[in-house]
């Protein structure tokens, strides 16, 4: 038997979610592997898939989880070579990562460094991955500045580790001052707290009024219709998540005057498949920033798989800083 975090109907995660003792996955088929999950990350979309939010919604039941840490224990034809194997894999939806095991495509499989602490590797996939072509879409490069909304969220603080890490100016808004004071801890040369401060005359004051080359916006909602105003000529915005609600329609006029460029980029639905080499170039990159200490995923803290969903509850009400990683117990493992 193994133990699996559930959701059998859409809603609120603390109302949706148990954990299920279930039968033994099956053999993994060709092309797949089995993993004896370690650690999951924990993110805002798995608050959206709980309540049949996401853009890409599998129907219940589902478990949600879409980054892991494991060993491979099981291969199907034409994956044996990732037999035992530490690796890091993003599952396919609706079989999350959140259990004792979970069978996964070989082709989205990672091999991982010797030695990674698997609490660091489940904070990497969905929040750096997302940052770091959030970066690559905006077409940054040194001496030029990003606006990260949500600084001190999993999205923001990597976008500004990374955006430091090219030379990239970074200006972050926050909701409090111990979120600012995180956002100024990783890098960010100003940070607003938008609980206090209008981030608009603020960002153009930064500035000089001129706006910043490029935004990182995981919060959509009214913070999306405002943020046009700080773009600089030829700006970029580019749209990560909705966390604060549906953005507002764009009136491609708008974008005409202001020779704006909107970009969307939802990492964990297409680039693991449609752009698999660029994303294990990424890696492999931020592998090496991890250990050069150039990336620091910040962990919140670490839970066990019964308190995943109140931890997703905190994440949902925006109670959280960084990572909450959930640490399945070897007792749980196959």
């Amino acid at each position: 038997m193994i133990r699996r975090l559930t959701a059998g109907r859409t809603g609120e995660p603390a109302d949706v979610l148990s954990v299920a003792e279930l039968p033994d996955d099956p053999p993994p088929g060709p092309g797949e592997v089995r993993l004896a999950v370690r650690t999951v990350g924990l993110n805002f979309l798995d608050v959206m898939l709980c309540r049949g939010e996401y853009p890409v919604q599998p129907d219940p039941p589902m478990t949600p989880g879409v980054e892991a840490a494991g060993r491979v224990v099981a291969a199907g034809a034409g994956a044996g070579h990732l037999l035992d194997q530490e690796v890091l894999a993003c599952p396919v939806l609706p079989r999350g990562a959140l259990g004792s095991t979970v069978t996964v495509d070989a082709a989205v499989v990672v091999p991982l460094p010797s030695a990674m602490d698997p609490v660091i590797v489940a904070a990497l996939p969905v929040t750096y991955q997302t940052a770091w072509f959030a970066l690559e879409r905006a077409g940054l490069t040194a001496g030029q500045t990003v606006l990260v909304h949500a600084g001190a969220g999993g999205v923001g603080i990597a976008a500004i580790q990374l955006a430091v890490a090219r030379g990239v100016r970074v200006l972050a808004t926050a909701g409090g001052p111990a979120k600012t004071a995180i956002c100024r801890d990783q890098g960010a040369e100003v940070a607003i707290d938008y609980t206090t401060d209008d981030f608009v005359p603020a960002v153009l004051a930064a500035t000089g009024g001129r706006g910043v080359d490029a935004v990182v916006d995981p919060v959509g909602g009214d913070v999306f219709a405002r943020t046009w105003e700080c773009l600089a000529f030829e700006g970029r915005l580019v749209a990560v998540g909705a966390a604060g609600g549906a953005p507002p329609p764009v009136d491609p006029l708008r974008l005409m005057a202001a020779n704006a460029t909107l970009v969307g980029l939802s990492w964990g639905s297409q680039y693991p498949w449609r752009r698999a080499s660029a994303v294990g170039a990424a890696y492999r990159e931020l592998f090496d920033m991890c250990a050069s200490g150039a990336v620091r995923p910040p962990i919140s803290r670490v839970v066990s798989l019964d308190e995943a969903p109140a931890a997703l509850t905190e994440l949902a009400e925006r109670r959280t800083t960084g990572k909450i990683i959930v640490r399945i117990d070897e007792g749980e493992g196959p």
